[in-house]
């Protein structure tokens, strides 16, 4: 992206209306991912965990070249009233510079940037 403005919104989200308001009860998981999705679903789960622990994993960038770009992680939060700054998610964003590794194609999927 050239931009954080050109980040898609967030998910589709099933929100009934309860007598608290709007209440998120779940949101779509693309499958498969397109850009500028990297991956979705990851750890996605209907009851709290018994203990907390950390979640991690491996991403895949795409082989790129791009001096400023931006990764978003969103969290979608379940039977969460509205975030006005954040829909019914949890998101971070981290701008990284990505070079090509030129032994491998590089990814058409992606905008090349401005």
């Amino acid at each position: 992206m050239n931009s954080r403005s050109e980040l898609p919104s967030v998910f589709f989200i099933v929100t009934p209306t309860t007598e608290k308001g709007p209440r998120s009860v779940s949101a779509a998981i693309q499958n498969p991912v397109k850009p500028p999705v990297l991956v979705d679903g990851l750890w996605a789960h209907n009851t709290r965990p018994e203990k907390a622990e950390p979640y991690e994993t491996e991403i895949e960038l795409p082989n790129i070249n791009c001096k400023k770009c931006t990764l978003q992680i969103i969290q979608f939060m379940a039977e969460h009233g509205l975030n006005k700054d954040g829909d019914y998610s949890y998101h971070h964003c981290a701008e990284l510079a990505i070079t090509a590794d030129p032994a491998k194609p590089v990814d058409s999927r992606w905008p090349v940037a401005k």
